[in-house]
C-alpha cells in the first residue's frame, strides 16, 4: 500500500530543540565534509544542518516517546533492563569524526536520517512537488555518500514548524543513473510507514 499523507508522522521544533540544533550545527560545521552533490554543497551553511539535526531529534523524539510510554508501568530497575538488553535503542551524533554513515541504532540495524535541507515544505508539496505538479518528493542519497545504513527514513522540515517523519526504506533504493550525479532515489509513497519500524524494536 503507498503511503498516504494519514501515515505521516509530525512533531513539533520546541525551543529545547531548535537550542540544541543550533549549538550542535555551530560546533560541527567546522567539520563539515564538501559534498559536490546536488546544491552548493561547498558551503553548506549553518541552517542546512541545524534542519539535519531537527530531522534526527523528531526521529529521537518519535522513538523516545515510544518506548517511553511502553515501559511507563515498569519499575526503574525493570525498564533499565528492557530499554539495554532487548530495545537495545542509541542515537550517535558525532562531531568531529565521520559517523559511520548512519545517527541510530536498533540492535544490530544502523538508521541514517536523511532531512530534505532546502525548502520548508507542506503536505500537498510532499505528495506533489514543489511546484505541485502531481509528482511526489524523494528520498534521496547521493551516491557520492557511500552509504552504509540498514535503514533510511526521509524527513521533511515543515511550513508550519514541525517536522515531518514521511517513511523509511531498508537498505539503498535504486541508483538513478540518468542523473547528472548518480542518486539512491524512492518517492514518498513507495516508502514503508514510520509506524512500522516501531516493530523493529522487541521488547517481549
Amino acid at each position: 500500500m503507498p503511503i498516504t499523507e494519514k501515515d505521516l508522522v509530525f512533531i513539533p521544533i520546541t525551543s529545547q530543540m531548535e537550542v540544541f540544533a543550533e549549538y550542535t550545527a555551530n560546533k560541527r560545521q567546522l567539520y563539515e565534509y564538501p559534498r559536490s552533490g546536488y546544491g552548493d554543497y561547498n558551503k553548506r551553511g549553518n541552517s542546512k544542518i541545524k534542519n539535519g539535526i531537527l530531522g534526527e531529534l523528531a526521529f529521537l523524539e518519535y522513538i523516545h516517546s515510544h518506548l517511553s510510554e511502553v515501559t511507563q508501568s515498569l519499575d526503574i530497575k525493570e525498564r533499565w533492563k528492557v530499554l539495554h538488553e532487548k530495545a537495545q535503542f542509541s542515537y550517535h551524533p558525532i562531531i568531529g569524526n565521520f559517523d559511520g554513515g548512519f545517527e541510530f541504532k536498533i540492535e544490530d540495524r544502523t538508521i541514517d536520517i536523511k532531512t530534505y535541507e532546502t525548502n520548508q515544505v507542506s503536505v500537498n508539496q510532499i505528495f506533489k512537488g514543489l511546484k505541485e505538479q502531481g509528482r511526489p518528493l524523494s528520498l534521496f542519497i547521493d551516491e557520492s555518500q557511500h552509504a552504509k545504513a540498514s535503514i533510511y527514513v526521509q524527513v521533511f522540515r515543515m511550513k508550519d514548524n514541525r517536522m515531518c517523519l514521511a517513511g523509511f526504506y531498508k537498505g539503498l533504493p535504486k541508483l538513478a543513473t540518468w542523473m547528472p550525479k548518480p542518486a539512491y532515489t524512492c518517492a514518498v509513497p513507495k516508502l514503508q510507514p514510520i509506524v512500522e519500524l516501531l516493530d523493529l524494536i522487541e521488547l517481549d
